[in-house]
């Protein structure tokens, strides 16, 4: 399959489910509000903050409601009359929806200018790439748009996630799995996406080799049929 094909895939697929609002999230990512409390509390208090793939905007709430002037960015349109009702459900300007944007899933630029972020945030959202070159890409854009010693706090799928584990086949040589969810009892029947693993610490420090790393973590939890959400946490630091 081509890479615009697996793109194309990725993004029909959450242009439905914001479109049927199937997915809705509200609330923060636990990892960023511990994130938020560990480091940016006492080292990046407020700033300029985009939020890379902000889907509904969950984080970018969270972000706005600490004082953060905050940025998004998207695939689809559909994304926006989401992220709004979360703003006004937290009572912000709903003009604040003029920084929320929609970028081409094959864009290899971003629509800003350099050195104008102080943290770039891009949670569960680089792996929907379908290559490392265009992760690489994106990562050269994030490094170009921070400014000098600017933050970047990045998840990435690691090889215990259920949907690795249970869900995929390898497609590609390239770390490119494709995902079913097969079951007529999962509550994603008829789920299909292509996701990039990365499979160790070498591989993502590899990945994101443009920034300093300031910490190497991970999340996990597993619960019901979510037997693990395994993902790589990297936090770097604009050389």
């Amino acid at each position: 399959m081509k890479n615009d094909e697996t793109l194309n895939v990725n993004k029909n697929n959450w242009e439905n489910l914001y479109s049927e609002k199937t997915t809705f999230l509200q609330y923060p990512a636990d990892w960023i509000i511990r994130f938020h409390n560990l480091y940016l509390k006492k080292n990046l208090p407020s700033g300029k903050v985009l939020d890379y793939g902000c889907g509904t905007g969950n984080n970018s709430i969270f972000f706005l409601d600490k004082g953060y002037e905050v940025w998004g960015i998207d695939v689809t349109e559909s994304y926006k009359k989401l992220v709004k009702a979360n703003m006004e459900s937290r009572g912000h300007n709903v003009s604040l929806m003029e920084k929320f944007a929609v970028l081409s899933p094959d864009a290899k630029r971003l629509p800003y200018e350099d050195n104008f972020f102080d943290l770039i945030v891009a949670n569960q959202v680089l792996y929907y790439l379908p290559t490392e070159e265009h992760i690489k890409k994106i990562v050269q854009e994030f490094h170009r748009c921070l400014k000098p010693g600017g933050t970047v706090f990045i998840t990435m799928m690691g090889p215990k996630n259920y949907y690795i584990v249970y869900h995929a086949k390898q497609i590609l040589n390239n770390n490119v799995y494709e995902i079913h969810f097969d079951d007529p009892n999962d509550r994603l029947k008829g789920y299909r996406e292509f996701i990039y693993l990365v499979r160790d610490e070498s591989e993502l420090c590899h990945l994101f080799s443009e920034f300093t790393p300031v910490n190497i973590g991970y999340l996990d939890q597993g619960l019901f049929t979510v037997k693990s959400n395994f993902h790589w946490i990297f936090v770097g630091q604009k050389k």
